[in-house]
């Protein structure tokens, strides 16, 4: 009689089934190299020598080569997501689709225009750096399992006090150790544009970390503080819930030390919106947060009167750097009249050649009108609303995952007006992978929520 019970699976084939980081599937090990250049690397200070039709910036090259690896495994093998795991499109990337689709239609209607002004080139540049953020996101929701959502939001969290613990660093001795090891271990024929040095307005340094501007550096912490804090509250062992709490005070000191009043507003949206929602196991927490800015100047010392001169009404140079940013609003106001409807092209308000706005809700109104401003609204508010959904739900690690990205979300969207957010990659970059890990984890909710077993009961 034959033996009914199956072979047992090769031990290949087992390992490749486990989720990451415990798996030889190649996929997921990509998705961890984006999240981890995104975090360490200043992808928007350096050139590949690669040969592309656009700026071969190291995300783009990465993000070539994972979509190429990622054809070829369809080809070859198919998806490697159980079937009930796959990704199904909804209203969020409808709304990612539906501004894309909006950005690249605004500078074809205006393309003739646009040659003429010598500002067709730079529309192509920001539309491909627009391509790349959904890219990525597309990459991330289609090869990060549900099951493996946890461990590569343990990878964000332990990459963002990395990059704080660097910011620190550069507070502390002027020292930008992103833009060193770029340098030091590129390939060779790579340029590295450093921006450090860079005086920021009242003579203070311009500490940014691995992003280009001090702002951005701002966001992306902002962004990853929830998730920190929350963990600290929800996380299931008690190890991680410590090793939680201590990246959280590393991210909150690391974004105030970028002395920018946006190191301390951005945090607070974030932090303030999952303790709103999060309930009474979050109210330890916020009293460790008081208490961490009472010691704040023991931690950095030095930076909070900095900050305080920089919310001071006194300060000359903070006010006259607000006050020339909001007088230039009003002068826009034609811009935004003459193309309501669909702008004047995705990306072609060129800041050096006009005006420095520092407003991204500004720019995409001249640049692709309300329709534009609108679709862009859209896609934010509906990842936090996504975000919020599987927050409320209240079923364990999603959850927790949805009230921290809902607060990340809104910081992002309080940062788009302070700055351009989306001309500097590590903000964009940031939100695109927290709603990718959110469609995500929320698969898992839904799938769950919808099997035999549980209608059954």
């Amino acid at each position: 009689m034959a033996d009914p019970s199956p072979a047992p699976a090769p031990v290949a084939s087992l390992a490749a089934a486990r989720d990451w980081p415990r798996t030889t599937r190649v996929l997921p090990w990509l998705a961890a190299a984006l999240i981890a250049m995104l975090f360490l690397v200043p992808i928007d200070s350096v050139t590949l020598a690669v040969p592309l039709p656009f700026d071969a910036r190291p995300d783009r090259v990465l993000l070539v080569l994972a979509f190429v690896t990622w054809l070829l495994a369809l080809a070859v093998r198919g998806s490697d997501q159980p079937a009930g795991d796959r990704h199904r499109y909804g209203g969020v990337e409808l709304a990612i689709f539906a501004f894309v689709g909006l950005a690249v239609l605004s500078v074809a209607l205006h393309a003739p225009a646009l040659e003429a002004l010598q500002e067709a080139s730079g529309a192509v540049k920001r539309l491909v750096l627009l391509a790349s953020y959904v890219a990525f996101y597309l990459f991330i929701v289609a090869n990060v399992r549900p099951s493996e959502v946890p461990a590569f939001v343990g990878l964000v969290i332990a990459l963002a006090a990395v990059t704080a613990a660097g910011i620190l660093v550069e507070y502390a001795t002027g020292f930008n150790v992103f833009f060193w090891a770029a340098g030091a271990f590129a390939p060779p024929g790579t340029s590295v544009a450093s921006d450090a040095g860079i005086v920021a307005p009242g003579g203070r340094p311009d500490i940014t970390g691995p992003a280009r501007h001090g702002l951005a550096a701002c966001a992306l912490l902002a962004m990853a503080l929830p998730l920190a804090i929350a963990g600290s509250a929800f996380a299931p062992g008690r190890r991680q819930r410590i090793l939680s709490t201590l990246a959280a005070l590393v991210l909150l000191v690391g974004s105030v030390a970028t002395i920018r009043r946006s190191g301390v507003v951005l945090p607070f949206v974030a932090s303030s919106a999952l303790i709103l929602f999060g309930g009474r196991r979050l109210a330890p927490v916020a009293v460790g947060f008081v208490a961490l800015v009472v010691a704040l100047p023991v931690l950095a010392p030095g930076v909070l009167d900095e900050l305080v001169a920089q919310f001071s009404g006194n300060n000359v140079a903070a006010q006259r750097s607000v006050g020339g940013r909001t007088s230039d609003y009003a002068a826009v106001w034609p811009d935004i009249r003459h193309g309501a409807l669909l702008g004047r092209g995705f990306g072609t308000y060129d800041a050096a050649r006009y005006r420095f706005l520092d407003n991204q809700f500004l720019g995409l109104a001249i640049g692709m009108g309300f329709v534009g401003l609108t679709a862009f609204l859209a896609m934010l508010l509906g990842a936090a609303g996504s975000a919020l959904r599987l927050g409320l739900r209240r079923q364990g690690a999603s959850s927790w995952l949805g009230l921290a990205v809902f607060g990340s979300i809104l910081s992002f969207l309080v940062a788009n007006a302070l700055f351009d957010a989306l001309a500097f990659p590590h903000a964009p970059y940031g939100f695109f992978l927290l709603a990718a890990l959110t469609a995500s984890a929320r698969r898992r909710v839904v799938s769950a929520s919808s099997s035999p077993t549980k209608a059954a009961a």
